[in-house]
């Protein structure tokens, strides 16, 4: 049986002198950056208790170095309430929030291709199904490119199933 037809992207139209996607993960594939960005976008107000929290095995020392270096690159910034100077929190910034659509991709990936561990009934779900007011939000300006993916995947699927069934 052979593969779904695939188009895949022409040469770059404007030279490149590093690969992008290495670039980034520079950054953003250090060990916990990802869920402590993942926690900061979608933990309004998130302080550096609750990211402790919901990062088992995520010592002290390393979540100060990696909110260090995410503050450095102009991804977050640490916010203090008027009043209450000893509960600081972290925020996006207008750079960290362009985050937001790699944050959301991650996460429909893995809500669809690993469901039996993400969600006790197993069942695959969209973003869209998980955040129904909020995926446009999250998906920032690729929200038409995934809305189109997702047609797209569905429709090939239809197809497929058309074609084995015109087949037997």
């Amino acid at each position: 049986m052979g593969s779904p037809n695939v188009s895949y992207p022409a040469p770059a139209a404007v030279p490149l002198e590093a690969c992008p996607i290495a670039t980034t993960l520079q950054t953003l594939g250090r060990k916990w950056t990802l869920t402590v960005l993942r926690d900061i976008a979608f933990f309004p107000k998130a302080t550096f208790g609750l990211i402790r929290k919901r990062n088992p095995g995520l010592r002290q020392r390393t979540l100060s170095i990696r909110l260090g270096q995410l503050q450095s690159e102009d991804l977050i910034r640490k916010a203090t309430p008027p009043g209450e100077p000893r509960r600081p929190y972290y925020e996006l910034t207008p750079k960290g929030l362009e985050v937001w659509p790699i944050l959301a991709s991650l996460f429909q990936y893995g809500t669809r291709n690993h469901a039996a561990a993400v969600f006790a009934d197993g069942r695959p779900r969209d973003l869209q199904d998980i955040y129904p007011r909020d995926a446009p939000l999250l998906l920032g300006p690729v929200a038409a490119y995934a809305r189109t993916a997702a047609e797209s995947t569905a429709s090939r699927a239809a197809a497929a199933g058309t074609a084995r069934v015109g087949r037997r």
